[in-house]
């Protein structure tokens, strides 16, 4: 097979990205036409009432409405008949009359005029799905580059371990990030209503008539799925302010709701939700035999699943701190926020439900490869027991400008925030040896070493303390053994099988650390050590 240089292949891969770019372009539908209004029976047109109150949770809501009406005037149940309209897949109406009794309900399908706002939304998401899977394409197409073995051509074994390790985390954190995004556009696209369609006109009926002139009140609710929110997260790092540093954090709520009409004077509570399965799966059967018998296996919960499971257990039963125009409430089992300006207009919109500033010490992180000396910028913080956070896609900066947007998901109560390569701070890596040889006065074992030294510049004007960190080894053959050889001494993270120093880094200055590792195993044991 011909062994094509990596600057052909890089030019050959960025080839078939852009094609892949204009493949989507081309693809992209051409923009949607709203539906002409839709008319009753009678030529009227007809829109469901705005709701009172609306309980709004990421997938859906209960929508509670509350109006005098004026009985219909014509019919076998003239002056004890009342009507009103539903929107498209109302689900689990629940009405009362107060001071009357109902002596039956029923529905007729109604058309409903379905609104600009609905089509522009609809040719919005729709497009934007279509862009985020040509992205999805092509980066599965660089992990598979990456990791087919016909690429390896003459290079090194080494060093193409080193690259992929360089490369394939990166694109793999890029494709869960867009698999997700992906998977939130199609659940909010399944939300909307199909077209103009069909709405629910109910007509109840009561016990007693109603005087002539007069109107009754009626309350009801029903639980719908065209409205919904997702949390979203702006994070801007202030490098030099405070002690450490300080992160401005805002909750905002991307709210939707196509109804074809605004709600006007709606007091409208947005709330976490459970997710999973509404009850657990039932016991299994023990049984203790000499010859098992073969036991059905659960069905597995998926990585999504799983993890956003875990996120509503860690933070559905806390409420975020009140801030300006919001309620928040943790009396109950999830977390929820009631806006203090009434109201909601059809379409989707941005409502900032707290802003706080975190007083988080910034931190610099090193994890350096022979071609990369970044060193990240990150903080951590504790979440406090009373606060909830819920996973959702953020916006990143540093003092106001942007360097990247990602899910943010806060893991046992403490949140993590990357803010990109700090471009003042920088490690360069010297390989200082590299050997292979023998001992013992028989060649009983072989033995490899390898030595490196970092170094940190630092070009703020304040000091710095930059967390360098190395793979440790991880040993599966009986007999061979790791020694090392640091200076300073380096320190363990044995469950993630890492090494660490804490190296300080004075302003305008830099600082070394000297690391050596040497694996030996016995000389029967055909072992060829790679170095990440």
């Amino acid at each position: 097979m011909k062994d094509f240089s990596p600057a052909f292949r890089g030019r050959l891969f960025r080839a078939a990205l852009a094609l892949l770019g204009l493949i989507a372009c081309f693809s992209i539908a051409g923009p949607a036409r709203a539906a002409a209004p839709a008319q009753s029976h009678d030529g009227a047109a007809v829109s469901p009432a705005s709701p009172a109150t609306a309980l709004i949770s990421p997938v859906g809501g209960r929508l509670a409405v509350e109006e005098r009406l004026a009985p219909v005037t014509t019919g076998p149940d003239t002056g004890r008949s009342l009507v009103f309209a539903l929107p498209p897949d109302a689900t689990n109406l629940q009405l009362a009359v107060p001071g009357q009794t109902i002596v039956r309900w029923s529905t007729t399908p109604v058309p409903l005029a379905e609104s600009a706002a609905l089509a522009r939304a609809r040719e919005e998401l729709v497009t934007e799905r279509m862009r985020l899977n040509a992205r999805l394409t092509a980066v599965k197409a660089a992990i598979a580059l990456w990791q087919s073995p016909e690429n390896a051509g003459a290079q090194d074994a080494a060093r193409r371990a080193s690259l992929i390790a360089e490369s394939v985390p990166g694109l793999a954190e890029e494709q869960e990030t867009l698999e997700t995004r992906i998977r939130l556009l199609g659940q909010r696209i399944e939300r909307l209503p199909a077209a103009a369609g069909l709405g629910e006109l109910v007509q109840v009926t009561l016990q007693k008539p109603v005087p002539a002139g007069e109107k009754v009140l009626v309350r009801y609710s029903y639980s719908w799925r065209h409205c919904g929110w997702n949390a979203v997260y702006d994070f801007n790092a202030r490098p030099e302010e405070g002690s450490g540093g300080v992160i401005d954090v805002r909750l905002m709520a991307d709210v939707w709701q196509y109804s074809g009409i605004d709600w006007k004077g709606t007091k409208v509570t947005l709330a976490t939700r459970g997710s999973g399965p509404r009850e657990p799966a039932p016991l299994p059967e023990w049984v203790v035999d000499s010859q098992p018998r073969p036991q059905p296996r659960p069905v597995p919960m998926t990585l999504n699943a799983a993890r956003s499971a875990k996120v509503v257990a860690e933070g559905a039963a806390d409420a975020a701190p009140a801030n300006a125009g919001v309620a928040a409430d943790s009396s109950s089992v999830y977390a929820s926020w009631t806006l203090a300006e009434p109201g909601l207009p059809e379409g989707r919109s941005r409502l900032v439900i707290t802003a706080d500033a975190w007083q988080a010490p910034l931190q610099w992180l090193a994890r350096p490869t022979r071609g990369d000396g970044r060193v990240w910028l990150l903080a951590k913080y504790a979440l406090a027991g009373d606060t909830a956070w819920p996973e959702g896609m953020a916006e990143y900066s540093v003092d106001g400008q942007g360097v990247g947007s990602g899910m943010f998901r806060p893991r046992g109560g403490e949140a993590t925030l990357y803010f990109g390569a700090d471009p003042r701070v920088n490690v360069r890596t010297f390989d200082d040896s590299r050997t292979k040889g023998e001992s013992g006065f028989i060649k009983t074992s072989k033995t490899w070493t390898w030595a490196w030294t970092y170094t940190m510049s630092n070009e703020h004007a304040r000091p710095v303390t930059v967390k360098l960190e190395r793979p440790a080894p991880v040993i599966v053959d009986e007999g061979v053994t790791v020694t090392y050889k640091d200076e300073p001494p380096a320190q363990k993270n044995e469950q993630e099988h890492m090494l660490f120093w804490n190296v300080a880094v004075p302003g305008h200055g830099k600082a070394s650390v000297k690391h050596s590792v040497t694996i030996a195993s016995p000389e029967k044991l055909q072992l060829i050590p790679d170095v990440p």
